[in-house]
């Protein structure tokens, strides 16, 4: 049998290990950027209970990202993670027009620490910058960027640092309002963002938290005729639902939203 002299050029089998070449190449400059970047030396950082703790900084646009040094850290994760919190402080800042006051930053950037020990599993400064998640939230809220969708912890407590109201609401029940901004605005912020929320839990998706909270709570108050603000809000009570996590504060948000859907519909 007469077997054909190769022709030269390139095969197909060629061209496709020739561009898997490129791409590892590429991925592996990108390794070595952020091998760089993670290599970068750690700061003091003052927690909100006063402890000086050595964390290392990721700097975006609007917020620091502060993480303990001793962490395994992805570059693209930290880049969304980065970008989506920015692109809420956005949108939080031109809502409501103002930023909050400096207290926690880096690089003039506000931040987002991971510590230890902090007031639950995070925390926010009502007003001012800074932000603390503990090691478990941050882990969570990286991991979820990995899938490209988000934990809301960190948007909720901007909803805390961007609470400048406490003085036109001194007759209402403060806490259950100041809490509910931060939850309603949490929501408002990830959409505006474009954001992918991540479950709630095991059991209840994103948009099932969502709808729970200021959709289902409200309509429950208000087939209820014998609901007033004073004997819910004021009396630190919700209406009954099956869910024993609701609190006053989710009903707080519920009001916000229907206020805020009801001012667009007036607009409209």
């Amino acid at each position: 049998m007469r077997q054909e002299t190769p022709k030269p050029g390139l095969s197909r089998r060629s061209l496709l290990g020739a561009f898997a070449g490129v791409v590892a190449s590429a991925d592996a400059r990108v390794h070595r950027a952020w091998a760089e970047v993670a290599r970068t030396a750690p700061i003091t950082h003052n927690t909100f209970d006063k402890k000086s703790v050595e964390l290392r900084p990721f700097v975006g646009r609007n917020v620091a990202l502060l993480l303990k040094s001793d962490r395994v850290t992805d570059g693209l994760v930290i880049e969304r993670v980065l970008s989506a919190i920015d692109r809420a402080w956005d949108w939080y800042r031109g809502y409501f027009g103002r930023t909050p006051t400096i207290h926690s930053a880096h690089a003039g950037k506000a931040t987002i620490a991971e510590v230890e020990g902090t007031c639950g599993s995070a925390c926010g400064l009502l007003g001012f910058t800074g932000i603390e998640l503990s090691s478990a939230t941050m882990s969570r809220l990286l991991m979820e960027a990995s899938l490209d969708r988000y934990n809301q912890a960190v948007f909720y407590e901007l909803g805390r640092n961007f609470w400048f109201f406490a003085e036109p609401l001194q007759p209402m029940p403060r806490g259950a309002f100041t809490t509910g901004f931060a939850h309603v605005h949490r929501f408002y912020s990830m959409e505006a963002a474009g954001l992918v929320g991540a479950p709630w839990d095991d059991n209840l998706d994103f948009d099932g938290f969502r709808h729970l909270i200021l959709v289902d709570l409200m309509d429950r108050y208000l087939a209820d005729s014998t609901l007033t603000w004073g004997n819910t809000l004021g009396a630190s009570k919700v209406p009954a639902t099956p869910y024993s996590w609701i609190a006053p504060d989710h009903l707080a948000a519920a009001f916000f939203h229907r206020i805020r859907r009801e001012d667009r519909k007036s607009v409209e």
